[in-house]
């Protein structure tokens, strides 16, 4: 196969080469382990100390909460750079607006996981992580989108 300049970053049957294949490998894998970790977040949520009598339990469980909201948001952060990276290597057309969409809603998630930790009262530091989860599952919707396409 001779060099063509046209499509030099796949093959004559349209397959990707080695390099891409392991950015795109790289970002789904980014992928799933954001998901997992929002996972974790929402578990975080429905933790069964939140309704406790005692308020230190409460407490506690807004720490944990909000340290799950911070550790899903660095993780799709990393989803969406990694989606994009990989994106741009496959030329793929509307990466980079899918890229704007998805870190404004990291960083909304992100804020809103920060203001949970300083509301009020755990039933008010709830109801914040359960708006930075939803900011944050948009995020890693669009995350989804980039690496996968759609």
């Amino acid at each position: 196969m001779s060099y063509n300049p046209a499509i030099s970053w796949q093959d004559r049957e349209g397959r990707m080469n080695d390099e891409q294949s392991k950015r795109l490998s790289d970002a789904a894998d980014a992928v799933v382990s954001a998901s997992e970790a929002l996972d974790e977040a929402r578990e975080a949520l429905a933790d069964r100390r939140f309704d406790s009598d005692l308020e230190r339990e409460r407490m506690q469980a807004a720490q944990q909460m909000t340290s799950k909201i911070d550790s899903a948001a660095k993780r799709i952060d990393e989803a969406v750079r990694k989606g994009t990276i990989a994106a741009a290597a496959l030329a793929r057309t509307g990466a980079y607006a899918r890229y704007r969409e998805a870190i404004d809603a990291v960083k909304s998630g992100r804020a809103a996981g920060k203001a949970a930790g300083e509301q009020d009262g755990t039933v008010n530091k709830r109801a914040k992580g359960t708006e930075a989860v939803s900011l944050l599952d948009a995020a890693l919707g669009h995350a989804a989108a980039i690496v996968f396409g759609g």
